[in-house]
């Protein structure tokens, strides 16, 4: 139990790291929230208590890398996470595309409740509510082309690789 909180800790804290280095390196990419994607697979894979703290423990992580108010996005994250979570509980979520468009959804959820928040706040930077639609489609695509493609990937790869392992006997 405490090797797979490792595993999950180790994988939020590298899609984090990898999501700001991206959205330093081609300012498009910051549409897609890479650590929604992860909380939302998480969420629907894990129990409920579980995802929730992951969903936390994903907007802290977001908070202390991007700066700003600390809290805002360990708060639409938890809301979100637990959104699926429950979602995942009551409807049978399965298949990729409907997985996406959870996560999709979600994503759309958790920008429009920081946005909210940022304009209830009265503090500068809240995103416009084309951007929000936006990031929650941007992710909801690229979710699905990872969730498809993924599998179809990865077995190529294993498939080459033992191609070259029996070459190389």
């Amino acid at each position: 139990m405490i090797r797979t909180a490792l595993q999950i800790v180790a994988l939020l804290l590298g899609v984090g790291v990898a999501q700001s280095i991206m959205t330093q390196v081609w300012n498009p990419l910051g549409l897609v929230d890479g650590l929604m994607i992860a909380v939302g697979l998480l969420a629907l894979r894990l129990p409920f208590p579980a995802a929730v703290f992951s969903g936390a423990f994903a907007g802290f992580l977001q908070d202390s890398l991007a700066g700003g108010l600390l809290g805002l996005h360990a708060f639409a994250k938890t809301a979100a996470s637990a959104m699926i979570a429950s979602l995942g509980a009551v409807l049978m979520v399965r298949g990729p595309l409907a997985e996406a468009l959870v996560i999709g959804v979600a994503a759309f959820v958790e920008s429009a409740i920081v946005r909210t928040l940022l304009l209830f706040l009265n503090w500068p930077g809240a995103e416009g509510a084309p951007l929000v639609l936006g990031r929650g489609l941007a992710t909801a695509l690229l979710c699905g082309t990872l969730l498809i493609a993924g599998p179809r990937v990865g077995m190529r790869w294993r498939l080459w690789r033992s191609r070259s392992q029996l070459t190389l006997r």
